[in-house]
């Protein structure tokens, strides 16, 4: 979806955003619907269950605005559009990645039980075993610590950060609303200050925001958008026509919010 400066805050826009969402969300939820998967379509795997939860999250920012922390949901909003969006670069090898990660993780909890103690069943240990010789090499790191107890990357991603995948596949979401709504959830003084204000001696907290709630809905409006757009593609929903139509009103609308900023 082109960016069009799309960033820009307006309180006009807000009620638009949440009919634009509402609308999203009924498609998203009325398509993904008894969708089949086959089981060796690791990247078909991989989009439904990130549509799934953005169809949550983008739930939960309707229900929260104009609250601020709205912002926190749009956040990780915008963090799982990234790393689906990298994902869809190379789309079986990465998601393979992403699916079989579920294994380090068994592994880690299991050393992490043994250590302690706590008795594992040797069924478990061995499954887990099974799996780390046929996908552990996908999550080895390349120079490992000598001696080091676990040889493995600490996430899926191996390495690649949320900056790396945004030079990779566009910085619109990550430059502005990312960053914009980063300070709110690591408590800076930017976040905390914008929603604060003084009244002679006294200091006033307003929890909510008509420029965060703008915020939120756009962010979340365009990480559904995204994620629906690479399940339709892939999965063949066939709801191209609707996602094309969804987009050109939302630019067209948008777009016509700015013009009447500038007069």
């Amino acid at each position: 979806m082109p960016s069009a400066k799309l960033f820009v805050r307006d309180e006009r826009e807000v009620p638009y955003l949440r009919d634009a969402m509402q609308k999203l969300l009924a498609l998203a939820d009325n398509s993904s619907r008894g969708v089949p998967i086959r089981e060796d379509d690791d990247f078909g795997f991989m989009v439904m269950q990130f549509l799934y939860k953005q169809i949550q999250h983008a739930e939960s920012v309707l229900l929260l605005i104009p609250s601020r922390d709205a912002g926190l949901i749009a956040r990780t909003m915008i963090d799982g559009s990234y790393q689906l969006m990298w994902a869809a670069q190379e789309p079986q090898e990465r998601a393979k990645r992403w699916r079989s990660f579920s294994i380090i993780h068994d592994w880690r909890l299991i050393q992490g039980r043994l250590r302690e103690g706590i008795p594992v069943e040797d069924t478990e240990i061995r499954r887990n075993e099974a799996a780390i010789k046929t996908f552990g090499n996908l999550h080895l790191v390349s120079n490992p610590r000598p001696g080091a107890a676990d040889p493995y990357h600490k996430n899926w991603r191996g390495g690649i950060t949320l900056k790396e995948m945004a030079d990779l596949v566009g910085r619109e979401l990550y430059d502005i609303p990312y960053s914009d709504l980063s300070d709110w959830e690591h408590w800076g003084v930017s976040g905390i200050g914008d929603s604060i204000a003084r009244q002679g001696n006294h200091i006033l907290v307003e929890p909510t925001s008509e420029r965060v709630a703008g915020q939120s809905l756009l962010a979340a409006f365009q990480c559904l958008f995204q994620t629906l757009q690479l399940a339709d593609k892939h999965l063949s929903f066939g709801i191209t026509k609707e996602l094309n139509n969804l987009s050109e009103d939302f630019i067209s609308k948008m777009n016509s919010f700015q013009s009447r900023d500038q007069l």
